[in-house]
């Protein structure tokens, strides 16, 4: 086994609970923005500072306990808003467990997650207040429906005593704090129990609940905060959900404890202007986000015939970096400016990232660095950093994380699960006794799933998952995660989902779907035709494979113009999408083989 343990380059304050790092920031800061936020595209700008913030999330904690949900499991669905942020925070600094729920989720998979999370009270938004209406005719258990600002949801509100308001909680509970009521301000939390129930991606049947505690989240704060510096009053735009567990402990959390301010962007059409009004100075997303705004620059190059002198000035800037002459930030002002002016730091994470997108906003004068983790580890487990930084790696190891690479071999580079020791790693799954044995080795390791390998700086490169490998009839194994990079760089492609396919030979071909641009790839193929664009394709395919071993080659593949099925966090739902085209294949009466080279959104 290959270990490397995290390096602490920061220190960090000393915090038990959330509430308490959140009242220290307070102090420090008490008069900063903690949010900025608008409840319309078009409406006005609402400032919450940190002393407000923290005064709603003790009114709101005070009131959940007058009306008896201590201890109780209490789920929190909606877009990303203040009251979500309130809501989340109250329950777990001495309320009860916090289940934040996915809000794309159709009604019904929200329903069995109510139910499998043994929820006793509910808060929504106003968006979800007919759902939850219906959810209500058959559900008893729930004593709280609680919508987030009932007087956006007036007429759909139900006949039930059980529906009400947050914001009349909030100022009841702040009456009372008034009139002496110490219950949630002055309470106790247990570090080491359960205070966060977050359901996995996937089927209601097949998602797990990952338990995590205080203990499990504020180390993960503070690890983060080891390798990672922010300045208070910076300014950070949330775009992922705040479901995720990488949101609410990273881009949420670990921002307040410097003092950040968050702003909610106003939705994915609105971020460019965004980035360009709050003065944006922090970005946490997923790699597609990023790939959508260097896709701009240079075809906003590309349109104004600068590309090749941009390509001279980052040399220019490159040479200058060597001689200690930071000249990035002057020399792109204006790329800089194509998306705010003012980003100074942008960490991706959920999914692996091209390379050359990375080294693009570093040559831009942007410090971006890659970031890895998982729900079960609270989540962030590794991260480059100003300090070490390897392009195309995850990093080292946060502070108090230890990894390791499972495999008997003590070379380089060699393979094997990536596994994880630290204060991070979750308590287990819910009522999966089971589960929870299959990921946790008997000596304290956790089993990622993920496989890769430790170069000579101590980060961590991810080859591909267990879960996804293709193991061939010969015994050789691939995965297609390592083929779906080498894919990016075709011109048109959006996306590539990468299989092992069997075959009637009793044989396994690695196949492919292709997501096309059909507007792009068009003009690279000099054809707007499925037949002339797959011709093309197979060319660019066949470069592709003569870069991989002969049994890694993609042996048949199809053209899609239809997304691919993601979860929230824009992941491609491998399982779910590979079923789809096999149905759509057997409907039709036809194999991989058969329909290589077709639109499979024509087939019959």
């Amino acid at each position: 086994m290959q270990t490397v343990k995290g390096k602490r380059y920061f220190e960090s304050r000393n915090f038990r609970t959330v509430i308490e790092m959140l009242r220290q920031t307070r102090d420090l800061h008490p008069d900063l923005d903690a949010y900025i936020f608008r409840r319309t595209p078009d409406g006005d700008e609402i400032h919450k500072t940190y002393s407000r913030y923290l005064d709603d999330i003790e009114a709101f904690g005070t009131s959940l306990l007058k009306i008896g949900l201590k201890g109780s499991h209490i789920a929190v669905l909606g877009e990303n808003r203040y009251e979500w942020a309130v809501a989340g925070t109250a329950i777990i600094n001495g309320v009860g467990v916090s289940v934040p729920i996915d809000k794309l989720l159709p009604a019904f998979e929200v329903e069995s997650l109510l139910d499998r999370g043994e929820v006793d009270a509910y808060i929504f938004s106003p968006k979800f207040m007919k759902d939850a209406a219906d959810i209500a005719t058959r559900n008893n258990r729930i004593k709280y429906f609680i919508c987030m600002d009932i007087s956006d949801a007036a007429s759909d509100k139900p006949d039930d005593e059980r529906f009400i308001d947050m914001q009349d909680l909030v100022s009841q509970g702040r009456t009372a704090i008034d009139e002496g009521d110490r219950s949630y301000v002055d309470a106790d939390t247990d570090t080491e129990v359960m205070s966060m129930l977050l359901f996995t991606s996937g089927t209601t049947s097949m998602s797990k609940g990952v338990m995590l505690s205080q203990r499990n989240v504020c180390s993960n704060i503070a690890s983060v905060a080891g390798c990672l510096k922010v300045n208070a009053g910076t300014r950070t735009l949330s775009v992922l959900p705040l479901h995720h567990t990488f949101e609410n402990s990273v881009g949420m959390y670990m921002m307040q404890y410097y003092g950040a301010t968050i702003c909610f962007t106003d939705g994915l059409r609105y971020i460019s202007r965004n980035l360009s009004e709050w003065k944006i100075n922090n970005i946490l997303a997923v790699p597609l986000l990023f790939e959508n705004i260097y896709n701009k620059v240079n075809e906003a190059l590309e349109a104004s015939g600068k590309k090749n002198l941009v390509s001279a000035m980052v040399k220019v800037s490159r040479a200058s970096l060597r001689i200690g002459i930071d000249l990035r930030r002057k020399l792109f002002k204006q790329i800089l400016a194509g998306f705010g002016g003012n980003l100074e730091l942008a960490v991706s994470g959920a999914a692996a990232i091209d390379p050359k997108i990375v080294q693009a906003f570093t040559d831009w004068g942007v410090k971006f660095f890659q970031g890895y983790g998982l729900t079960e580890t609270s989540p962030v487990l590794s991260a480059c950093n100003e300090f070490v930084n390897v392009i195309g790696s995850i990093g080292n190891p946060v502070s108090e994380v230890e990894l390791a690479i499972d495999t008997e071999d003590p070379a380089p580079g060699a393979t094997g699960e990536i596994l994880a020791k630290g204060p991070n790693v979750m308590l287990g799954y819910y009522k999966n006794p089971e589960a929870t044995a299959e990921v946790m080795t008997d000596d304290g390791w956790f089993r990622t799933g993920d496989v890769g390998y430790l170069d000579e700086f101590g980060c961590i490169h991810i080859t591909g998952r267990i879960k996804s490998m293709i193991v061939l009839t010969n015994g050789k194994k691939c995965f297609p995660e390592e083929i779906e990079a080498l894919m990016t760089n075709i011109p048109g492609l959006k996306e590539t989902l990468v299989w092992g396919e069997n075959s009637s030979r009793d044989s396994v071909d690695i196949v492919a779907a292709l997501h096309i641009d059909r507007e792009k790839i068009s003009k690279e193929a000099g054809s707007d035709s499925d037949e002339d664009i797959a011709k093309w394709l197979s060319v660019k395919i066949r470069e592709v494979n003569d870069m991989m071993p002969n049994f890694k080659n993609i042996k048949y593949f199809v053209l899609t113009e239809e997304d691919f099925v993601k979860t929230t966090t824009l992941k491609i739902k491998r399982n779910v999408n590979v079923d789809m085209i096999h149905d759509k294949l057997e409907k039709a009466g036809q194999t991989m083989r058969e329909t290589h080279m077709k639109n499979i959104d024509h087939i019959a």
